[in-house]
């Protein structure tokens, strides 16, 4: 059964949905959604639309839009999205549909993906494609969720309508409808409408039911924030274009305009392109957008600005720093980034660092990429690091080779090739160094040259037992910019 609403028919709404007054309101109502999210730290709410019974008349499986309430959302982590969508009188105002509240009926319909949240109305299917001909697109053709779950799912409405469901009369009871995105990917965005049947003053709350789920998408909670977000890092001209958007409450207006980066000379953008708020970025630059409360332009409701940066040079050196002295057993090394002016004048400090180590056959990746610029417990032997600014390979640059001092915890002089002899990590560049050998009793075994082959566990050509063994070590320290002059002892095990 279609729900009609009270003293309207469906054929003036028909003929009110067809006329340019309802087309013009459609399309502002379009450019004033608001922003939308839902995750395990906040589930919003937002107020209803009341006043408005005419609404936008047939939409999707919607034969009646009263009271529409536009908002949109921004895909986060790829994946299916499944959000109850509920409707109530608040009464004590908390945002929570408390025992005794009184539901309110809750209908929508919702389009998507695109690319920005700046969509024309235009573009919004207002009917289904069964046949998938490209001809007669009617909301009679368009099904309700409820009665075939998979109808959107499976795209067989053949538009960009992803969901639509009501409940059959307001009499069911149904207050919860179910809106689902199967296959979402990040950076996406989708547009949702909600009616108020009731047309009295509530609440809509759009809650994620799958968060916790395998294969589970998110929404992007940080388009709440008003303004046009955070600056943009590109990694070589091959990126371009990339686009930027913004939002200000009560906006209805926008104008967008650059100055080159440092700089606060803003020119107009010119063109269409520049009086909306999303923007095809060609180059770097500072990007600021105004938002206007009158399609006039005359009202200023609010400003923000935004860099657009290739990092792809954003490194120009890469150093580092150990904490420890030699022969601590394991070391806490910091990675030390020098930027190009540009990147650091711009405050873009999203690095990312790596850690290689040789093991005998060349480097290889001993820590994968991270946020951190610090390496703990890392074992004596020969390391560099590769940083870069995140995400961006073209931006790679690595240190100088890292020698950190050390010794093997045993050594197997068995003549299989593996740790067949013992020696100290890294004392080769230290040709003063004195290196001594002593059994448990004190008596020396053995004086090693730096560099040389190492000890192969024998005394006067005869092989030494299984034990413990002892080492003393002289040597310059290179952690001190002195180097200064040091004594190490420690033990080993010669293991047969």
């Amino acid at each position: 059964m279609l729900k009609v609403l009270p003293q309207i028919t469906v054929l003036m709404l028909f003929l009110c949905f067809g006329s340019a007054l309802k087309a013009q309101d459609f399309d502002i109502a379009c450019r004033t959604s608001r922003p939308f999210c839902s995750d395990a730290s906040q589930e919003l709410t937002i107020p209803n639309t009341i006043g408005d019974l005419d609404g936008l008349g047939e939409v999707g499986c919607l034969n009646t839009t009263p009271n529409p309430t536009w908002f949109f959302i921004r895909i986060d982590e790829p994946g299916e999205l499944v959000f109850d969508i509920q409707q109530w009188v608040d009464g004590n105002e908390n945002s929570t549909l408390d025992r005794g509240e009184r539901q309110l009926d809750v209908d929508f319909v919702a389009w998507g993906p695109f690319p920005t949240s700046f969509v024309s109305c235009d573009i919004l299917s207002r009917g289904c494609d069964n046949n998938a001909d490209g001809e007669n697109i009617r909301p009679a053709e368009c099904v309700n969720n409820v009665d075939d779950p998979l109808y959107y799912i499976e795209n067989r409405d053949n538009t960009n309508i992803v969901d639509c469901s009501y409940a059959r009369t307001p009499e069911d009871d149904i207050f919860t409808e179910t809106f689902t995105i199967p296959d979402a990917e990040s950076g996406e965005y989708y547009i949702v409408l909600i009616t108020n049947f009731a047309n009295e003053s509530g609440v809509i709350q759009l809650v994620q039911t799958n968060l916790d789920e395998t294969n589970a998408g998110t929404t992007d909670c940080s388009i709440l924030e008003p303004g046009v977000g955070q600056d943009v890092a590109v990694c070589g001209p091959s990126e371009f274009p990339v686009t930027i958007e913004g939002r200000f409450p009560d906006a209805i207006a926008y104008r967008w305009e650059r100055a080159n980066t440092g700089t606060t000379s803003f020119t107009p953008v010119p063109g269409p392109e520049g009086d909306v708020p999303f923007l095809e970025v060609n180059s770097p630059g500072v990007y600021q957008l105004i938002g206007y409360s009158d399609l006039a332009r005359t009202v200023e409701v609010g400003r923000d600005d935004l860099v657009v940066l290739d990092v792809s040079n954003a490194v120009v050196s890469v150093g580092y720093s150990i904490a420890e002295e030699s022969f601590a057993g394991s070391y806490t090394i910091t990675a030390e980034v020098e930027a190009t002016d540009e990147v650091a004048a711009a405050n873009f400090e999203n690095f990312e660092y790596r850690l290689d180590r040789d093991l005998g056959n060349g480097f290889i990746e001993f820590r994968p990429f991270q946020s951190s610029p610090v390496f703990s417990d890392v074992p004596p032997g020969d390391y560099f690091i590769v940083a870069r600014y995140a995400n961006c390979p073209d931006s790679e640059q690595r240190s100088d080779v890292i020698m950190i001092l050390g010794y093997p915890k045993y050594f197997t002089p068995n003549g299989d090739g593996f740790h067949d002899t013992w020696s100290l990590i890294n004392i080769e560049d230290q040709s003063s160094a004195q290196i001594y050998i002593f059994d448990r009793f004190g008596k020396l075994l053995k004086q090693l040259r730096p560099g040389g082959p190492g000890w192969d566990g024998t005394y006067n050509g005869r092989n030494m037992p299984s034990s413990d063994y002892w080492f003393r070590v002289e040597f310059n320290e290179p952690r001190d910019p002195n180097r200064r002059r040091r004594v190490f002892a420690g033990n080993f095990s010669l293991i047969r």
